[in-house]
Order: C-alpha cells, then sequence, then structure tokens
C-alpha cells in the first residue's frame, strides 16, 4: 500500500488531484489531504471522495504540525500544491502569501528531508518567470526566475528554496513544475472563467482588466494533473554537477498545451458559450497594478523526458468547464455566500486600501 500526503488538497487543483489519483491508484492506496482551509481552501471540494480520504486541517508553513503528520502517517509520496494564488489578493495583503509560498515550501521540503519519502513534488507556477520579452517565443526550465508581483516573488522564494534543498541535499527526491494558467471546475470564482460565468447567471456583466489583451498559456487541471502525477513517479538521473549552473538540467519540468489565448478572448468564449453578445456582457474597468502582459513556457522536456501531453481539446474543455458551473450553480453561491464578492475594480480601491 502507498500513502499520497497531499497539500492544499481542498484548493482547485489539489482537489482536482485527489480526485484523479483515487481513480488512478489501486484501492487499498491511502491519501491523506492536508489544507488549512484558508480562503481558497473548500472542504466541499472534496466532498465526492470525503470516505476515501484522511483529511488533516493544517498550514504548511506550521513545522510542528507538519512533521506531526508526516510521522503519523509516513507519506511515500508527497505533492504540494499548497498555495495563495491570486495576484489581486495578494496586491492588497501580501503577507499571508510569502507565508504559504516560500516559507511552506521550505517547511515541507524540510519535512521531506526529516521524514524521508520516496518522491516529493513541489508544485508552482509560469509566473515566477515573470513577463515574457517581446520577441520571445517562450520560457523554458533554464530561463532566470524574475517575478515581479507579490504574488509570483513569494512562489519564487519558495521556488528557490527547493531549488537549494535539491542540490544541498541529493538523497532527498524532489521534483518542480511550473504550470500554465489552468481552467476547469472547483475553480474559485475570483479567477477569470469562474468569475465570468457566475457574473453572467447572476446578470452582471463580466468585468475585463484594462484592453484585454493580456495574454495567458491556457491548461486543463486534469492536464495538469496528469503531468505531476508523472513527475512524481518518474525515474530520474541523479542530478549532475553543471546544474549548479544551469537550472535546465534539475528536475524541474514546465507543464503547458501551449495555448495562448488573451484574456478578452477568453471571456468572449464564455459569453457566446451562454449564448450571450459579448458586445452587451463585457465591461472593461481600470487594470490592476503591475499586470503581466504575457507569459509562455515551452513543455517540451516533460513531453520528450516524460512522455506527458495533454489531451483535452480546448475548445470542447472550455465549454465543459463553463457547463460545469452553469449545472453546480448551489456549490459557487455558497462560495459567494461565504466569502462575499471575489471580483476587484482597482479604479475603487483606494491607495490607503491597498496597503492593509
Amino acid at each position: 500500500m502507498s500513502v499520497y500526503l497531499v497539500t492544499g488538497a481542498a484548493g482547485f487543483i489539489g482537489a482536482n488531484y485527489v480526485h484523479r489519483l483515487l481513480e488512478w491508484e489501486s484501492s487499498d492506496t491511502e491519501v491523506v489531504a492536508v489544507d488549512y482551509l484558508g480562503f481558497a481552501g473548500n472542504r466541499a471540494n472534496l466532498d465526492p471522495v470525503s470516505d476515501r480520504v484522511v483529511f488533516e486541517q493544517a498550514d504548511i508553513a506550521d513545522p510542528v504540525a507538519m512533521e506531526a503528520i508526516y510521522r503519523r502517517h509516513r507519506p511515500d509520496y508527497v505533492v504540494n500544491f499548497a498555495a495563495e494564488s491570486h495576484n489581486d489578493r495578494a496586491i492588497l495583503g501580501p503577507s499571508v502569501f510569502m507565508r504559504s509560498n516560500a516559507l511552506g515550501a521550505q517547511v515541507m521540503a524540510e519535512c521531506s528531508r526529516l521524514v524521508p519519502v520516496r518522491s516529493h513534488v513541489h508544485v508552482s507556477t509560469i509566473e515566477v518567470y515573470g513577463e515574457l520579452p517581446e520577441g520571445e517565443r517562450w520560457f523554458t526550465e533554464g530561463s532566470p526566475l524574475n517575478a515581479k508581483t507579490p504574488y509570483s516573488a513569494a512562489k519564487a522564494a519558495g521556488d528557490q528554496m527547493v531549488r537549494a534543498y535539491m542540490q544541498t541535499y541529493p538523497e532527498l527526491n524532489i521534483r518542480m513544475t511550473h504550470c500554465a494558467n489552468n481552467y476547469g471546475p472547483y475553480q474559485l470564482p475570483e479567477k477569470l472563467i469562474p468569475l465570468a460565468v457566475t457574473n453572467l447567471l447572476r446578470g452582471r456583466k463580466v468585468p475585463v482588466y484594462g484592453d484585454g489583451l493580456q495574454s495567458r498559456d491556457w491548461l486543463h487541471v486534469t492536464d495538469h494533473c496528469a503531468a505531476v502525477h508523472r513527475v512524481l513517479h518518474a525515474e530520474l538521473d541523479p542530478t549532475p554537477p553543471q546544474a549548479a549552473t544551469d537550472p535546465a538540467l534539475l528536475p524541474i519540468f514546465d507543464i503547458s498545451a501551449r495555448h495562448e489565448v488573451t484574456n478578452l478572448d477568453m471571456v468572449h468564449r464564455v459569453v457566446t458559450a451562454l449564448g450571450l453578445d459579448p458586445a452587451e456582457w463585457i465591461e472593461h474597468i481600470p487594470d490592476r497594478p503591475n499586470h503581466d502582459r504575457r507569459y509562455l513556457i515551452n513543455p517540451e522536456k516533460a513531453e520528450t523526458r516524460l512522455g506527458w501531453r495533454p489531451v483535452h481539446d480546448f475548445d470542447t474543455a472550455v465549454a465543459e468547464t463553463v457547463g460545469w458551473y452553469v449545472e453546480n450553480r448551489a456549490w459557487w453561491e455558497r462560495i459567494l455566500e461565504e466569502k462575499g464578492e471575489l471580483g476587484v475594480d482597482w479604479g475603487a480601491v483606494s491607495p490607503a486600501a491597498r496597503r492593509h
């Protein structure tokens, strides 16, 4: 029997991974789902599999709590999805992002060192690379970290610590992934697609920052989960000494479907999928501060080294995602009732509010 410890398990990507993991692995697999149920955590995301997981409410940045969970369950495999991940909230309150994304990454790596596991995957984001320079096609695993927002900088800080563990403790079998923008079921309605759907279903227009031409790399969450699982179980060669000056040689894999779409185009797709006229249901609002214009990553390393490929057709998967939020209205209405409106109008946010 294998024991999997999945952190951030009540969040969007973590919950999807837990669902898929229970399909992919044998019936005697034990899954320990860890989440501190902060702003983006939702215990209801695990309801369909609640009888098949052990849930532990804990903060990954708490070393005492996390080491106790490790020693209690003795995991074979660890996947750390836990993160605060919304740029708007990070601008308004960056400290909690630094705690979860940077300190949390270090605590998790340290626990896997003190209570050895077979392999450990640290899940990160495309945004640690910053904004793609004009004329550049995409980032790769060898690109420098150049995060420019509080959220992505906190993730980059965690990445740097995990990279240090990779090279300082070679016996620790730790890997890392960077993913493109995910979409799919169970995503908190502060992100673009669920925000658009939930607004439209309530008769509200969809807010689009600035001109909406910010360009993003889109990946279905299940394709992402399959890539992470493959990274977790891959038989990898030892990290060579040359990795000290070439991060592309570290066990880092960039995960993308190579599907670049502007925010405005994505919103058009959502509005159209609901049978509405984009000209009537989209409104442009002031852009958020320091908004990355474009980023894209190259998944060639994962494709050639691991044999991974995305399987979701983009147009079909986006339509199915919209349909999921239509069919699961009670799920997101409960979230909005608990958390209030999740969109941010930067034209109405005072400079003083940004400091709190």
